[in-house]
């Protein structure tokens, strides 16, 4: 491969992950924008920067992509993730007044809007990834909680849109989780407006299906090179790198895996080969999990490989 053929990945890396960056300023320059024409911002900018940002991975998935195998549907996937993105945004309208109303309850405010807007963004981001690696983490060792989880897991292929594929009952506590720990650190509107942007934008790219190679990024962003091996069928590599945005919390709490190769395996959930893959089927999941075990039962009782 020539000079040039090795920096295009790494080149790419550092365009796409300074697009989030700046997608998020232009969405909070949209807004106000708005306000000065209108008196009054809008959060649909997010969603208006998010399309075009989408459109865009999506794009590169077609021209770079990690796998040309990734870039087909399998089993209707498309379809199921487009129910489970239409799922995300409608919960949002309730999951973010809920958990708003009950970090005004707790009466805390830290006061961040006295900050510059990026910094009170960089420690709101940090802030809400920290509590998301842990309820992640826990959803990954607590029985109950992965049947929930497993929802995310189930795809055989990562691409953009499988980034909003969580069960119902996820997607809310996720969101109450984040609008708590927003209230709580006290945001102007600009810097939520921020917030917003970076967590819609970060997710798509997390899964994109494109061909990179983050090199140092992996030691602060949670990139797709490292989320690949979240999504593998082994557990001891599954089981690892449970942040949304940075990688910082998993270094800091043990479970950042980087391997000098880039992921080689299969994504899926390694015991459940037969797992469900429409969209109601899998939000019966955790209430049909009995079923969905004894469907699967040849590897589900399986007993561990022998380690090396």
């Amino acid at each position: 491969m020539s000079l040039r053929g090795r920096r295009s990945p790494r080149l790419r890396s550092i365009a796409v992950h300074a697009g989030v960056i700046g997608g998020a300023t232009l969405t909070v320059a949209l807004d106000r924008r708005l306000q000065r024409v209108r008196r009054s911002g809008s959060p649909l900018v997010v969603g208006v920067v998010a399309a075009g940002w989408y459109a865009a991975i999506a794009g590169l998935e077609r021209r770079h992509p990690y796998r040309r195998a990734w870039n087909e549907s399998r089993d209707g996937d498309t379809v199921a993730d487009r129910w489970f993105l239409a799922t995300t945004l409608a919960t949002g309208l309730v999951s973010q007044p809920l958990g708003g109303a009950i970090a005004r309850r707790c009466g805390l405010d830290l006061g961040l809007r006295r900050l510059p807007t990026p910094v009170a963004v960089t420690i709101s981001v940090a802030a809400y990834d920290l509590a998301h690696t842990l309820h992640h983490r826990l959803a990954h060792e607590w029985g109950p909680a992965w049947q929930v989880h497993s929802v995310h897991h189930s795809p055989s292929r990562l691409y953009w849109l499988n980034a909003t594929r969580f069960h119902v009952l996820e997607v809310v506590l996720d969101g109450v989780v984040e609008a708590v720990v927003v209230g709580v650190l006290g945001l102007s509107r600009d810097q939520h407006i921020g917030h917003l942007a970076v967590r819609a934008l970060y997710g798509q790219l997390q899964h994109c299906n494109v061909e990179l190679d983050s090199g140092p990024l992996d030691f602060v962003f949670s990139t797709p090179d490292l989320h690949r091996w979240h999504h593998s069928v082994d557990y001891d590599e599954g089981d690892t790198n449970f942040g949304a945005i940075t990688s910082v919390w998993d270094q800091l709490l043990g479970s950042f895996f980087r391997p000098a190769e880039s992921f080689p395996g299969t994504t899926g959930i390694g015991r459940m080969p037969d797992f469900p893959t429409g969209y109601l089927e899998l939000q019966r999941t955790p209430f049909e999990w009995s079923d969905l075990r004894d469907r699967n039962a040849d590897t589900w009782y399986a007993p561990e490989p022998p380690s090396v």
